[in-house]
């Protein structure tokens, strides 16, 4: 619903706590394709990103590949009988990631509907369920009201006023990477943060890889965003070269100077291949032209901008446990998911920054080259 604009709270609280229902009590063989086609309908957009390693081809069998790894994991599931036993197991699947990806989470279904979406509101609901699921005496209908417990009251903080321009592209993925269209692509970065200046913002952020080439390797566009962060900080994206190494990194500039932060957790088969190396090599040479795996920062990067303290962080990561290390209070997030449209994915995204958000009650700058640009508040 959210994806198309919709926004029904009781709606979606009931629809979330049918699904956890029937994971609860179906049989085993059902249990399997429901989890083939949640994971199906949740996550098909994954393969669209093979189009531009020119492995279209590909596309069927990644989505197909990922609808199995849900269902065998369902089906697992399965075999625990009890429904107490079953809520351990799907409450668990926060901690589950399948090749390092790990946005799957059950208590998504709850973000932005009247329960909240932490993970001590998530196991009151499984409780509840599952002993209404084992209870068969009339005594199970007054457990649901136990879920009262996981009830939310949304907090609706106005997010700061702070003088930041978030810049939204809408960059075609194949385009982006073409020499043809450097130039044009540098020229409009650079026109948005002289606009940014003059329409009086004291810092502009652009989206992850905004500069599509490795922008420590040109230093006269580096002197030329020098000179501009006088007037107004910048932050932007783009790909840092160093010892034969790529990064995948925002550059921060101010007051005339410059700081790399490198991305620290990186895209499964996007940016490495999460597999051993006797197999991963050959994945690598096989259907990613040999492309070297990123490296990373070994902790995330903050850093100090308009008199508060902000955590760096880069796309995918910006989703994941790693990168709330501390609760951060302010978080700058930029985004590539041009890689992916048309599809959900920046939906998903969208709602599992809110999700991080909630929990760890941190406001987010996100911006995107497509959608969703926006900045997200604890709620």
């Amino acid at each position: 619903m959210f994806h198309f604009g919709l926004h029904f709270a009781y709606l979606q609280t009931f629809l979330g706590a049918l699904a956890l229902y029937f994971w609860l009590t179906l049989e085993r063989p059902a249990l399997f394709w429901s989890g083939f086609f949640t994971a199906l309908f949740w996550f098909w957009w994954i393969g669209l990103s093979f189009r531009y390693y020119d492995l279209v081809w590909m596309v069927p069998f990644v989505i197909a590949g990922v609808g199995l790894v849900y269902g065998l994991i369902f089906w697992l599931i399965g075999f625990l009988g009890h429904p107490l036993l079953r809520a351990a197991a799907l409450g668990a699947l926060e901690w589950l990631h399948p090749l390092g990806f790990d946005w799957f989470r059950p208590a998504l279904l709850f973000t932005g509907s009247i329960f909240g979406d932490s993970l001590w509101q998530l196991w009151i609901v499984l409780a509840a369920l599952a002993l209404f699921a084992a209870i068969r005496n009339r005594w199970r209908w007054v457990v649901p009201v136990s879920m009262l417990g996981a009830l939310h009251m949304p907090q609706n903080t106005p997010p700061p006023d702070l003088p930041i321009k978030l810049v939204q592209t809408a960059l075609n993925q194949r385009d982006k990477w073409d020499p043809r269209y450097l130039n044009l692509i540098v020229q409009a970065n650079i026109a948005s943060i002289k606009g940014a200046q003059m329409e009086g913002y004291k810092a502009v952020v652009l989206p992850e890889s905004a500069f599509p080439l490795y922008l420590n390797m040109d230093p006269e566009l580096v002197e030329e965003l020098m000179g501009l962060s006088e007037r107004v900080t910048i932050l932007t994206g783009a790909l840092y070269y160093e010892n034969g190494r790529s990064y995948n990194s925002t550059y921060l500039f101010q007051k005339g100077s410059m700081r790399v932060m490198h991305k620290v957790v990186l895209v499964p088969f996007g940016e490495e291949v999460p597999l051993p190396k006797w197999i991963g090599g050959w994945v690598n040479k096989t259907f990613f032209k040999g492309a070297s795996d990123y490296r990373t920062a070994s902790e995330p990067s903050d850093f100090f901008m308009l008199g508060h303290k902000w955590r760096n962080a880069i796309c995918y990561e910006a989703t994941t446990d790693r990168l709330y290390e501390g609760d951060p209070k302010y978080m700058v997030a930029v985004s590539n998911n041009a890689w992916f449209l048309p599809s959900i994915e920046p939906s998903l995204q969208r709602l599992l920054l809110q999700l991080q958000a909630n929990r760890h009650k941190t406001t987010i700058y996100h911006a995107t080259n497509g959608p969703v640009t926006a900045v997200i508040s604890p709620q």
